[in-house]
């Protein structure tokens, strides 16, 4: 095993155990920063239910280590479960009003996500070959830049959400947006 082998894996384990640690401080520095208004609420309020909606979606046509998926969001994107992960914690900082969370979330989120995802990538790779190679080159990881009738193909499964845990994800969010309206409503009177 060469050491730049090495130093690759121990930044791949660094920056998975980073996610959890970073997502706590991002949460953090959208509390602190939060002035909620109504209609930050209603704004941010519906980012974040896109943002979850399309975790959900994508939750549901992955078939992790089994397959290239290229349906469903995957038809668009590399990284659907990104991007929702990314809209809801925009819609956070929407829903917080405060332009010092969205500078601390976006940096904070590329910084420990990107590497994530290009590990992820390589992993892939190794695993699909030119499959996944071919996937990459032809579809972007994180903004849709062209449609693709490929979303309407393949098949959505609730089991698939079930198996990889999307539920634990969607009972954070209804946490995060509890607190945020009991922050709105005793804190900042911002009711």
């Amino acid at each position: 095993m060469s050491s730049e082998t090495t130093f690759g894996q121990r930044m791949h384990k660094l920056f998975l155990r980073a996610r959890i640690p970073a997502s706590i401080l991002m949460g953090l520095a959208i509390l602190v920063s939060a002035r909620p208004t109504q209609s930050s609420w209603l704004i941010g309020l519906a980012i974040i239910v896109i943002g979850e909606a399309l975790r959900i979606w994508a939750s549901g046509h992955i078939h992790k280590s089994a397959k290239v998926t290229t349906t469903g969001p995957y038809a668009l994107i590399r990284h659907p479960l990104y991007l929702g992960h990314f809209l809801v914690a925009m819609g956070f900082c929407t829903v917080a009003d405060s332009i010092y969370a969205f500078i601390i979330v976006t940096v904070s989120f590329f910084i420990i996500y990107m590497p994530t995802w290009k590990n992820e990538e390589k992993n892939l790779i190794n695993l699909f070959g030119d499959t996944y190679v071919n996937f990459m080159e032809n579809t972007p990881a994180l903004f849709p830049i062209r449609w693709s009738s490929n979303i309407f193909s393949g098949s959505f499964s609730w089991a698939l959400v079930s198996q990889h845990r999307e539920w634990k994800h969607a009972a954070g969010l209804l946490t995060g947006v509890i607190g945020m309206a009991l922050l709105g409503m005793f804190v900042h009177h911002t009711w």
